[in-house]
């Protein structure tokens, strides 16, 4: 075992008390990181004393302690136990004994940097704070435990940095109004008990820094670039496609390639970038679509462990599971297309359901019934570019507007 991956294990059978514990097997795998660039996640299963080894097909026996843990960052991120019962030691006798524990695996300070939200008498629940203020994190914050202080379950928030942009919070719905007009889209939405679609407004989910600039809601499509290149050919091509089968996201790793992607973790589209893949999704749609030149566009591209993504999608049709998307799996380095996704086979699920009925409410009218309930609150966000959390508004509204008969209705319900 490498050395640098043997260490780290050891750490983790010795926090979490499986001293007596086996380790049965362990992964590297590599994701795109919500503070950018990438991470390298270590999975690993522990079997309890004086159990079986189980068949590679065989489930993992009751007692298993499975982890997930952050290379890049260096912290536990999940740990649970299969089945009910736990044969680790115990970690700790009270409630304040699994806080201090929380502190040593997260590097955060009760009270400071997170609170409670909901306890019992072998759980709680919190969430991470700055100056009172929420924090957006990658992760949640919850433990459980058994009578005798075992470890049955946690996930820890992931927190990057103790810089915080400290200004006080000055956004109001009224100084942002315009952005908030421009969030306020038209969707399209099953109603699948009546067999038929319906077009409603509602609010696109986003964070709102201090000098105007939109966040995605997603930390990790900061990483994304989000280009709205018109597709235009004047020939078809003859673009031929030879799908191949894409590694997935969460493909093992070695030890060395792991420790070289943390080396150069980064994965910012360039404007060469956007140019190539703006090149490639031209020759494929000219293929595929040569009627539908000027219909198309690039609408994001996003650089994954083992290709680039980019999303296409037509021009002018209304948001929701109809609307005609491409994605596109280009090879990192050539830009060749190894294999590509059509949502038109989600389509096909919903075929037989009436289509909307024509819109009669116009944006305008529908922010004027909307206005009331949306939604401004603070929250510190991780901002990629600077590395620092800043102080935004989260954007929000559980209500739409149905956009025929301009009814309030509650997103959740349909």
């Amino acid at each position: 075992m490498d050395n640098r991956i043997e260490h780290v294990l050891n750490e983790l059978k010795t926090s979490l008390g499986l001293k007596k514990f086996v380790l049965h097997t362990y992964s590297l795998s590599q994701e795109v990181s919500a503070f950018g660039g990438f991470d390298i996640l270590l999975s690993a299963d522990w079997l309890p004393p004086a159990v079986e080894i189980p068949e590679e097909d065989d489930l993992l026996p009751d007692g298993t302690v499975s982890v997930r843990y952050s290379l890049r960052y260096q912290q536990l991120l999940l740990a649970t136990t299969q089945g009910e019962r736990s044969f680790a030691e115990a970690l700790a006798t009270s409630e304040e004994q699994f806080i201090q524990w929380t502190e040593q695996q997260t590097g955060l300070d009760f009270e400071d940097d997170f609170i409670l939200t909901n306890r019992s008498e072998t759980a709680i629940e919190g969430a991470v704070i700055h100056n009172g203020i929420p924090v957006q994190t990658d992760g949640f914050l919850e433990l459980e435990w058994d009578e005798s202080g075992r470890l049955l379950f946690c996930t820890l928030p992931l927190v990057v940095t103790k810089q915080f942009e400290e200004v006080p919070f000055s956004l109001t719905l009224e100084a942002i109004e315009s952005l908030v007009r421009e969030q306020l889209t038209p969707i399209r939405l099953p109603i699948e008990d009546e067999a038929r679609f319906a077009d409603y407004f509602a609010i696109d989910e986003v964070f709102i820094t201090q000098d105007r600039t939109v966040l995605p809601y997603f930390t990790e499509e900061q990483s994304a670039e989000f280009s709205s290149n018109v597709l235009q050919w004047q020939t078809s091509s003859k673009y031929e496609v030879n799908q191949q089968t894409i590694h997935p996201l969460l493909r093992e790793l070695s030890p060395d390639e792991a420790y070289s992607v943390l080396a150069h973790p980064e994965n910012r589209i360039t404007d060469e970038t956007v140019q190539r893949c703006v090149q490639s999704a031209t020759a494929f749609l000219s293929a595929k679509l040569p009627e539908e030149s000027g219909e198309w566009e690039v609408y994001r591209i996003l650089q994954q462990p083992n290709s680039i993504e980019v999303v296409c999608r037509k021009i002018d049709e209304t948001a929701g599971p109809l609307r005609r998307k491409l994605v596109l799996m280009l090879h990192k380095d050539t830009y060749e297309l190894l294999n590509f996704l059509d949502s038109i086979e989600m389509a096909q699920l919903f075929e037989g359901f009436t289509q909307a009925l024509v819109q009669t409410i116009s944006q305008e009218e529908a922010f004027e019934l909307m206005v009331d309930y949306i939604t401004l609150d603070p929250r510190y966000v991780y901002h990629q570019s600077s590395g620092i959390y800043k102080l935004c508004g989260l954007l929000d509204a559980e209500e739409c507007v149905d956009a025929v008969t301009g009814e309030l209705k509650q997103l959740n319900d349909l």
